[in-house]
């Protein structure tokens, strides 16, 4: 999820735990702590791109660091303001839920998180809100700030924050709602279309919960399909994409070419771009496939072997590049999409 929005959260939790003994500390504490976890952004990013891979929503994100974490914060919490007269058990008591929320909303995402390291790299993903969703994080917005200007004592307070955090938590919950009915709505539209799917993954479009696109697997193939909430129909019309994942059988005793396997969860498509091998993740493929243009794929990594397959086998993650009047046609479009309007 995006930091806005952890950010929120974790000072709303702070301010129900312990707003009405130790004033907007615990707000302000409960917002840092939040961030945590998502300090294995900047560690991946030292590690390189083959580490950070795996490493993002990886042990920062388990169950295992954030009960560890939790006592630790306490400790040095009831040192820094000792005079309050709070327990260093009731400072880790605040760490952990606020910990574990961070978790919690990043579970809805698509991306996964490692929830079991290290007794299980499985990454648990329920994929049913998109990592910035306005609609998730604005009831925090409307009420975590305020706080911040009335007095301590003040029970509008812990209101404030109660309704922020179950107003947000009421839209999560509804977001998988919604996932379960759209996946029944894409069942239907591959149904109806002749496509025998043998894995679908559904996911909302950014900034949404209304446009969602499935991609489903078929033999070698994969048909990548949308669905708004304001269509009266299933989807209709699958674009192909094939996986030619032989391209990729010289590299597949790699370590590298291993985790990109497990990352994308096997959706992926291997293409020859000007005698470069590309890895593309197809669970975000380009994202608005509808539009039926060259855009690039969201997420893609270029296979670097210098010394061929039996040599060191690396990955180079390709970035994309802004576009502005794209990027504003784009947002034009998606909005079109989502009010069910297609061309």
């Amino acid at each position: 999820m995006d930091t806005v929005s952890h950010l929120l959260l974790g000072g709303a939790i702070g301010q129900l735990t312990l707003g009405r003994r130790v004033g907007k500390a615990a707000l302000g504490w409960g917002a840092a702590i939040a961030l945590i976890p998502d300090i294995d952004v900047p560690i991946g990013a030292l590690l390189g791109d083959a580490a950070a891979l795996t490493f993002h929503r990886g042990i920062t994100h388990s169950l295992l660091f954030v009960t560890l974490l939790a006592p630790l914060l306490g400790v040095l919490l009831a040192r820094l303001h000792g005079s309050r007269g709070v327990g260093w058990q009731a400072w880790a008591w605040m760490s952990w839920l606020v910990l574990l929320s961070h978790l919690v909303i990043d579970l809805f995402t698509s991306y996964g998180i490692q929830l079991l390291l290290p007794f299980s790299d499985h990454a648990f993903a329920l994929a049913s809100i998109s990592v910035i969703d306005p609609l998730y994080t604005l009831p925090l917005l409307l009420t975590v700030p305020v706080i911040l200007f009335l007095h301590r004592g003040r029970s509008a307070c812990q209101v404030l924050a109660w309704i922020g955090v179950a107003v947000s938590s009421v839209y999560l919950v509804g977001t998988y709602v919604h996932k379960l009915q759209v996946t029944q709505e894409f069942r239907h539209g591959l149904e109806q279309a002749g496509i025998e799917a043998e894995r679908l993954f559904v996911k909302p479009t950014v900034f949404n919960n209304v446009l969602w696109r499935g991609i489903a697997e078929e033999g070698g193939d994969y048909h990548v399909g949308f669905h708004s909430r304001l269509d009266d129909h299933p989807p209709r019309d699958f674009m192909r994409f094939p996986r030619r994942g032989e391209k990729l059988d010289p590299y597949r005793d790699a370590t590298v070419v291993q985790d990109l396997l497990q990352v994308s969860d096997g959706y992926y498509q291997v293409a020859d771009v000007d005698g470069e091998l590309h890895f593309r993740d197809l669970r975000y493929g380009q994202a608005f496939e509808w539009l039926e243009d060259d855009r690039p794929h969201v997420f893609t990594y270029r296979i670097v072997a210098p010394d061929g397959p039996d040599g060191s086998v690396d990955i180079e993650t390709l970035s994309l590049e802004v576009e502005q009047d794209r990027d504003l046609a784009t947002l034009r479009a998606l909005w079109d999409r989502m009010l069910g309007r297609v061309e």
